[in-house]
């Protein structure tokens, strides 16, 4: 250990001498790192930028499922890579990411659940990569394991996401479903039998702001996917191959692993 030491001694010498010694402290730890670390850590910077991305486009979308006056903390938060937003449910406090997740998708009524579904996100990943550590000095400093953990559960969220309804028969989430579509659906568990006329007085039909022939809005799923590809990148820099889960397996799941 104090050979490494002397080394990194030597090292910062010769930055000072050489004059980079006001090189910023996040590019002089990457002196040290192996190319690994550094790309894992890229990755999993490029993971929680993502998941802004997701609140802006689920809160847009879902515009009365989260809490306005905590919106810009929790954007500060994923931004500097921190942790410190707890939020609670029935006055219970809650443990860990998976708790989140799971009140995020419970069938009951809930308030603000974008929060919980997002903060749940971004607890996980900040758990699966220990970025409260932040340095790792090489890639195998990584859990794999957690890793997995988090590959898995993004495959598992992101058919949640699009497929999970509440008691009352309504999508918990609205992502890729058109306005259009959830109106008639709600107007045919209503027990109309649709005409070709109630589809063109449906509401976002009508005002063209909507088509019968307009494309659903996969951007929820892609943001995901995008999350998924980096954490893939990261175990594969770790000589481990993703577990790719089938659908039955998925639609078997009553919790988040």
């Amino acid at each position: 250990m104090s050979y490494i030491k002397n080394i990194i001694l030597v090292l910062i010498t010769m930055l000072f001498f050489s004059g980079c010694i006001s090189i910023k402290k996040e590019n002089l730890q990457e002196v040290f790192q192996s190319n690994n670390a550094i790309e894992i850590k890229k990755d999993y910077k490029r993971a929680t930028k993502l998941v802004i991305t997701l609140k802006e486009k689920l809160d847009k979308r879902n515009p009365s499922a989260y809490d306005k006056e905590l919106a810009s903390k929790i954007y500060s938060e994923i931004d500097a890579l921190e942790n410190s937003i707890d939020l609670k449910i029935n006055n219970y406090d809650m443990n860990s990411y998976k708790s989140y997740l799971q009140v995020a998708f419970s069938k009951d009524d809930i308030q603000n659940r974008n929060d919980y579904l997002i903060l749940g996100l971004y607890k996980h990943i900040y758990d699966a990569y220990d970025i409260e550590s932040s340095y790792k000095l090489t890639a195998f400093s990584y859990d794999n394991e957690k890793l997995q953990r988090l590959y898995k559960n993004l495959q598992i969220l992101s058919w949640k996401l699009k497929t999970e309804r509440d008691l009352s028969g309504n999508y918990m989430f609205l992502t890729w479903q058109n306005n259009w579509q959830v109106e008639l659906e709600r107007k045919v568990n209503n027990g109309l039998e649709p005409t070709w006329e109630d589809f063109k007085n449906l509401a976002y039909i009508k005002s063209g702001e909507e088509s019968i022939f307009g494309y659903s809005n996969f951007s929820f799923e892609l943001t995901i996917l995008q999350m998924k590809d980096r954490v893939e990148r990261s175990l594969e820099r770790l000589g481990i191959e993703p577990t790719e889960m089938s659908i039955n397996a998925i639609k078997s799941l009553f919790i988040f692993l």
